[in-house]
């Protein structure tokens, strides 16, 4: 039974890294029809955390990265660390250490040379002459990360332990512990490390590397497992867009790089939009209004629809929205006077906005897109001006922009009264003659 395992520590909010590691161990077990556990590494006492635990599961429950068996504690465990500590004392292969009246206790480093094939890095040496002698239980009566982590290995009899680079210099200790106490150690991997855009480990001054952020921004659980998966492995082929499942049936170990992988936010918001494009209606709907559940109680239902549908093409997460279509939500700020003076440097501009005022009165409602548009054109042809010359200023008045979905469609979704309203502040706007 392949078994590989997700330990992280609940001393801050759950990493973007971290994340990938949970990903990468999960889609293994999987392929392999094996198991994925989930062990919490919280013996530091002080910077342990509850709401850092529940943040680490809140988010693997949220991602669909779900584990088997229970959540095993390493602060439930700490009886049976001493246990194994002392008998490794007793044989001689580790020490008690005083230190100001407080024992630790140390585990004597053999001098040799381990070697073990990485599935990323292949066969990695390390001499062992160059380590000093090991802590593994500290005095305040703790295990280290290093014993425990060891320890919990064999005990959960993991298989293959996947994790980033940063611990590729704690395995040789870690296979000298497995080997003191006669235990076969695990297959490790190495993943390459998430870098910023500079080339240096991803950090905070990259920008967000919580998962909470991206998770608050209304990123997909979906997208971002995509977009991390990209992040030192690849498929066969040129896809970059999958489903879990997807992952799951094509992932290997074989296809991890070793060069480190560039965290692009760019491109995660292009993966999340082709995810927003490919949900299916009544799903996109749905998650739409509960990502902006307040929002949307400004709308009569039929008209959010129509809001929501007409920025779909265009949103990369779905609280983009919120800016994409900020005047649908706002009202829109002054215009821009030197935008307003090249509209009227056409003379005709005033009198065909005030006909296409006239006329909008007369239409009993804007939800008739077809209308809006051919009575929009009529003005045009009245007032013998190409179409564009209305057309263009009606977007801006709406909008205070001169780009936007299709006109006609926006002004069913903001309604007869905004709209008029706007296209008076507009022509009040008006340079004097």
């Amino acid at each position: 039974m392949i078994r590989t395992r997700f330990a992280p520590s609940p001393t801050g909010f759950l990493h973007i890294g971290g994340v990938r590691t949970a990903l990468f161990s999960f889609l293994y077990a999987r392929r392999q029809q094996g198991e994925f556990l989930l062990r919490i590494e919280d013996t530091d006492r002080e910077r342990s955390k509850p709401e850092f635990e529940k943040d680490i599961l809140n988010a693997l429950q949220w991602l669909g990265l779900r584990w088997d068996h229970d959540v095993l504690y390493q602060s439930r465990r700490l009886g049976h660390y001493l246990e194994l500590a002392r008998d490794l004392v007793g044989r001689g292969l580790a020490y008690e250490e005083v230190n100001e009246g407080r024992t630790a206790v140390k585990f004597r480093m053999p001098k040799t040379e381990i070697v073990f094939q990485d599935a990323v890095r292949e066969e990695v040496r390390f001499d062992t002459a160059l380590f000093d002698d090991l802590v593994i239980i500290k005095s305040d009566g703790f295990p280290t990360f290093m014993f425990a982590c060891a320890v919990d290995d064999h005990d959960m009899e993991i298989t293959h332990v996947i994790r980033g680079e940063d611990h590729l210099s704690n395995t040789p200790r870690q296979i000298l512990l497995f080997q003191a106490f006669g235990w076969k150690p695990p297959q490790y991997a190495h993943l390459p490390l998430i870098l910023g855009s500079d080339g240096t480990p991803l950090s905070k001054r990259h920008g967000a590397v919580a998962l909470t952020a991206y998770r608050e921004e209304s990123f997909l659980p979906e997208a971002l497992l995509n977009y991390l998966a990209l992040l030192g492995w690849s498929g066969e082929s040129n896809q970059e867009l999958y489903r879990l499942e997807e992952l799951v049936k094509k992932f290997s170990l074989k296809r991890i790089t070793k060069s480190g992988a560039r965290f692009d936010r760019e491109k995660l918001e292009w993966v999340n939009m082709q995810h927003i494009k490919n949900l299916a209606e009544p799903d996109y709907l749905a998650k739409m209004t509960a990502a902006l559940e307040n929002e949307s109680k400004q709308f009569d239902p039929e008209v959010w629809k129509r809001l929501v549908l007409l920025y779909r093409p265009r949103i990369k997460t779905f609280k983009d929205l919120l800016n994409q279509a900020n005047y649908c939500f706002n009202e829109i700020g002054p215009y821009d006077r030197e935008q307003i003076n090249r509209f009227f440097t056409d003379e005709r501009l005033k009198s065909c906005l005030e006909k296409w005022a006239e006329n909008a009165k007369g239409l009993p409602s804007f939800g008739d897109i077809a209308q809006l548009e051919a009575m929009t054109r009529n003005v045009a042809d009245d007032q013998k001006v190409e179409a564009k010359i209305l057309i263009h200023p009606l977007r801006f008045a709406l909008t205070g922009l001169t780009a936007s979905p299709g006109l006609f469609d926006l002004m069913s979704v903001l309604g007869k009264e905004v709209c008029l309203k706007r296209v008076g502040q507009f022509l009040e706007s008006a340079p004097a003659k």
